[in-house]
């Protein structure tokens, strides 16, 4: 009997044990990535990794965005395995890329549901990106040598850079003192040259909107901030011209700006603002917001929506709940977006949807929020 009961004993032990394996899961089918995508920096090659989880047996693709993709050139490693509880790491190592932009997909799937990571590289053969523009603001340098060689850009440009050095901020006050501008040094890495004539000045520039400057949001020395304007030469100095440039963004969000209409869309500031003001489980009524796509957090082809982030200049320097989680968004009239390559960091977008502070501390465009506008087009 004694035996009887240590074999029973020894049995019942097994039986948990097999219970609590860490790749038996009774839960829905489902897979969760660490990363949405994959930006490299440049066209050498290299190594990178992700991790994900999936409850199911799974097995890894890659299939090519674009034709001249080389996806030949990308190795992933391991390939395939059992579900599991923990998360499970996959390497990739990729060759140099000799050619244009590598872009590609790396598609994890089970019998019952799927999930993807976007991998793109530069290539050594890419065109020549416009220095200036939206997409790829100026470094301070490049600024400063552009103009100094004798190449002003003509009209606008976009700057990015950040502050070492404040000169005078003079915001414009309800009673009617105050210039209503500002004007500060800004350095590709925040350090100061050994001349200020190597850098470059925000010289007297306007809050968002190209209005007076109101020290709402006010940079300070370290933070990153781009301006929007004309930019000249004053004897050593390269500039923005007194009064026409705007500051865009301190660290990604600019001054409140806008109503929250369809004629003036709130920015990303102002949308913050509004969001960070409710309790949570409280909506706003609907409205219109303008801002540039940060950060992709995820694509759901079932759903044909994206969750990601916009900010005022496109920069994304802080703690993702600093800025606006735009939360399962729709595209052009609700429908659906069809595939990853639909939106892009960078974009600039105009949607419509109501605003909310999820748990009191994470301001968000509500699920089911609409584009109205994509780098200025309507549908």
């Amino acid at each position: 009997m004694k035996i009887k009961n240590i074999l029973c004993g020894i049995a019942f032990v097994l039986m948990a044990a097999a219970c609590t394996d860490e790749t038996f899961n009774v839960e829905a089918p489902k897979i969760t990535t660490s990363t949405a995508s994959i930006v490299l920096e440049n066209a050498e090659a290299g190594e990178a990794a992700f991790t994900f989880m999936a409850n199911l047996p799974w097995h890894i693709e890659v299939s090519a965005v674009t034709a001249d993709a080389s996806i030949g050139d990308i190795k992933v490693s391991p390939r395939e395995g059992q579900g599991s509880l923990r998360p499970i790491e996959v390497s990739i190592t990729y060759k140099a890329n000799k050619d244009l932009k590598r872009d590609a997909v790396i598609s994890i799937l089970t019998n019952a549901a799927s999930a993807s990571v976007r991998f793109t590289q530069p290539g050594a053969n890419d065109p020549t990106e416009v220095k200036g523009s939206r997409e790829t603001p100026y470094k301070p340098t490049d600024a400063v040598k552009d103009v100094k060689g004798g190449n002003t850009p003509a009209g606008s440009v976009y700057v990015r850079g950040i502050v070492y050095k404040i000169v005078d901020l003079s915001p414009k006050l309800a009673d009617g003192s105050g210039y209503g501008n500002a004007t500060f040094w800004i350095s590709d890495d925040g350090t100061a040259p050994d001349n200020d004539n190597d850098a470059f000045e925000v010289y007297r520039a306007k809050d968002y909107g190209l209005v007076a400057y109101t020290g709402v949001v006010e940079p300070k020395e370290g933070d990153v901030v781009t301006v929007f304007g004309p930019i000249t030469q004053y004897k050593e100095t390269v500039e923005t011209k007194q009064n026409e440039a705007q500051i865009l963004g301190v660290n990604g969000l600019g001054a409140p700006y806008g109503d929250g209409s369809a004629e003036s869309p709130y920015n990303v500031g102002k949308a913050v603002a509004e969001a960070s003001a409710l309790a949570d489980g409280v909506n706003s009524g609907e409205v219109y917001i303008k801002g540039i796509v940060s950060k992709i957090k995820s694509f759901s082809a079932s759903y044909g929506d994206f969750t990601y982030y916009i900010t005022d200049d496109g920069a994304h320097v802080l703690d993702d709940a600093k800025y606006m989680q735009v939360y399962a968004g729709k595209n052009f009239g609700g429908e659906k977006f069809s595939s990853e390559e639909d939106l892009k960091v960078g974009d600039e977008v105009i949607l419509k949807g109501t605003l909310a502070n999820y748990k009191g501390n994470t301001p968000e465009v509500n699920k089911g929020s609409v584009l109205i506008q994509l780098n200025g087009k309507t549908e």
